[in-house]
């Protein structure tokens, strides 16, 4: 009767000895396993974009979480998307208490589109987080009016604006502009003469940009429209034309009115000269004669040639004194040019063809 109490006491003895030698090993591999489990690196999309427009400039947020893992120095791969490009190879990153916020820019190109993949790499440790599977979607294709400028804004400003005459037919508009969350790159202005960007700096949250375009001078506006994102509608521009006179101007001393314009300062100093000498020889006060040495000096000037310069072969001539601005043409040989007036690094100049344009000083014949 013993033994078998003492057997099955054995027996339960070995029994719980073995539960006793085992059980320390599977609460660390469960307490393990709950730990890898839990610091892994999650991502998945937040507030993803579902009915864009083609030209328009959209956000893609992923977020990162646990917290702890994603504030560290997380390396991204994207691949396999589909009709849009990166905007912004750097995401901007907002940390909240349930996890790290990092949004990519893109622009939409067509119709069809797909979200990339995306992997996100802890550096400091090698981890790698589960591969978040991009999605696809239609982007809505835009009908534009037929002064479309081929943009679209969250906001569109017309910041300054000067127009000058050409040449005859044609007066160039300067404008500059400042827009937010908008591909700047592709404004364009419909049945332009001729067009382009003297500088522009574009990014996602705000753009600027000066841009000359040439028109008829018959014009009396210059219109265009951009699509304005948060209203969800066109928006219409107007530039109105109104010729100046600028020392920063390209053809403006062509113009017939710029000659009036001189015409009539040295008619109305010969003028003051004549009626001044009148003056002294009736009244014989010097005081007459010393005042008209000033309107004297102006007409002497007027009459003045301007000086020729020596510039390189092959040299640019800009549309306008501006670095990195648009050159409209190139000089064939080394030729002697009359200048005019000096706006930093660049000199005024009369081509042989009649036209006005800007040299820079580097360009100039050594001797």
């Amino acid at each position: 009767m013993a033994e078998p109490s003492v057997l099955s006491g054995s027996e339960i003895s070995a029994t719980e000895e073995t539960t006793q030698t085992d059980s320390p090993t599977s609460e660390i591999d469960s307490l393990f396993s709950e730990v890898s489990s839990s610091s892994a690196l999650k991502l998945s999309f937040s507030n993803p974009p579902t009915q864009p427009y083609v030209g328009e400039i959209i956000a893609l947020t992923v977020k990162l979480s646990p917290v702890d893992l994603a504030s560290g120095n997380i390396e991204y791969t994207l691949q396999d998307e589909e009709g849009i490009r990166i905007f912004s190879d750097t995401p901007r990153r907002n940390v909240k208490e349930d996890g790290i916020y990092d949004t990519f820019y893109f622009l939409i190109q067509s119709t069809s589109i797909r979200f990339p993949t995306i992997t996100a790499t802890l550096t400091t440790t090698g981890a790698v987080s589960e591969p978040l599977n991009g999605y696809s979607l239609n982007a809505i294709t835009l009908t534009p009016p037929p002064k479309y400028a081929n943009v679209l804004a969250d906001k569109f400003t017309i910041l300054n604006y000067k127009t000058t005459v050409y040449n005859n037919e044609s007066n160039v508009v300067i404008f500059t502009v400042k827009a937010s969350r908008c591909n700047i790159n592709d404004f364009r202005i419909a049945d332009a003469i001729k067009q382009g960007f003297e500088s522009r700096l574009s990014n996602v949250g705000e753009s600027q940009m000066t841009y000359y375009v040439i028109i008829p001078n018959s014009e009396q506006n210059l219109n265009f429209s951009y699509f304005n994102l948060q209203k969800q509608r066109y928006e219409a521009l107007t530039i109105p034309i109104v010729v100046d006179d600028d020392t920063v101007s390209t053809q403006s001393d062509l113009s017939p009115t710029d000659a009036r314009h001189t015409e009539l300062k040295v008619a109305v100093a010969i003028i003051i000269v004549l009626i001044l000498a009148g003056l002294f020889y009736w009244r014989r006060q010097k005081w007459y004669l010393y005042a008209s040495a000033l309107p004297m000096f102006y007409i002497i000037f007027a009459f003045l040639p301007n000086q020729d310069i020596c510039v390189k072969k092959d040299a640019p001539v800009y549309l306008l004194p501006i670095r990195n601005g648009t050159i409209f043409e190139m000089t064939l040989q080394e030729e002697h040019l009359e200048a005019e007036k000096e706006v930093g690094d660049f000199i005024k100049v009369h081509l042989s063809d009649g036209k006005v344009g800007w040299v820079n000083k580097r360009d100039l014949c050594s001797n």
